[in-house]
C-alpha cells in the first residue's frame, strides 16, 4: 500500500509534500492526517527546509473529510461518538494551526478540487497558485455540519474579506479557479501541466533570498 503522504526534496531548500491518496480525491482520514501531522512536525525542525510546496496527486488536491469514515473506530467506542468527533476535528484542525505556525512559507499547488478541509488547508498556506481547472467549495453546511469548521472561520475572512467569505460559507457553494482569483483567494491560475513548475519557479525565487542573520 502506497504512503498517505508522499514527500520529496525536488530542488535545494525546497519539500514537498503531496496528498496521495488519489482513488479518494486526497480525502482526510486518520493514516492521511496522522502523517500529515509528522511531517509538520518534521519540517518545522528541519534547517535545511526553506519553502514547502503542498499539493495533492490525482485529480484533487483535497475533497475535504472522507465521509465514508475517519478510520478509527476505536476512538468512538472509548469516548463515545460526541466526544471522539470532537477529538477527531480537533486533530484536523490542529493541521491549519502548524501550517500557519511554520517557520518555513508554504505554497499551495492546488491541482483540482480543495472542499471543506481542503480549501482550509488552502487557506493556511502562504502563497496559493491553482490550476485552470481547480474547483473549491467550503462545503460543511450541505453535509450538515457548521459553515466554518477547522478554522475557515477565521481564515477566509483574512484571505477574501468578510463578505465574500459569509457569502461562500452560508451558501456552500463551488467555485472556479478564475473567481477565486478574482476574490484573492488565490495568486496566480495557470494551466494544469504547468503547476508544479510555477510553484517550483516561486519556491525557488524564495529560496534566493538571503538567510536572516
Amino acid at each position: 500500500m502506497s504512503p498517505p503522504v508522499v514527500v520529496t526534496d525536488p530542488a535545494p531548500g525546497v519539500r514537498m509534500i503531496t496528498l496521495s491518496r488519489p482513488d479518494q480525491l486526497n480525502t482526510l482520514e486518520v493514516e492521511l492526517v496522522s502523517a500529515l501531522h509528522a511531517e509538520l512536525d518534521r519540517v518545522a525542525r528541519a534547517r535545511d527546509v526553506r519553502v514547502v510546496v503542498l499539493t495533492g496527486a490525482g485529480r484533487a488536491f483535497c475533497a475535504g473529510l472522507d465521509l465514508n469514515g475517519y478510520g478509527d473506530p476505536e476512538r468512538i467506542d472509548e469516548q463515545g461518538f460526541t466526544l471522539g468527533t470532537l477529538d477527531r476535528q480537533r486533530e484536523i484542525a490542529r493541521l491549519v494551526e502548524k501550517i500557519n505556525a511554520l517557520p518555513q512559507p508554504v505554497i499551495a499547488a492546488v491541482n483540482g478540487a480543495a472542499a471543506g478541509g481542503g480549501l482550509a488547508l488552502v487557506c493556511a498556506s502562504d502563497i496559493r497558485i491553482a490550476a485552470e481547472p481547480a474547483v473549491f467549495a467550503v462545503g460543511f453546511i450541505r453535509a450538515g455540519f457548521s459553515a466554518c469548521d477547522i478554522g475557515i472561520s477565521w481564515l477566509l475572512p483574512r484571505v477574501v474579506g468578510a463578505g465574500n467569505a459569509h457569502e461562500l460559507m452560508l451558501t456552500g457553494r463551488r467555485f472556479d479557479a478564475a473567481e477565486a482569483h478574482r476574490i484573492g483567494l488565490l495568486t496566480q491560475v495557470v494551466p494544469a501541466k504547468e503547476l508544479l513548475d510555477v510553484a517550483l519557479a516561486k519556491a525557488a525565487e524564495i529560496v534566493r533570498n538571503p538567510l536572516r542573520r
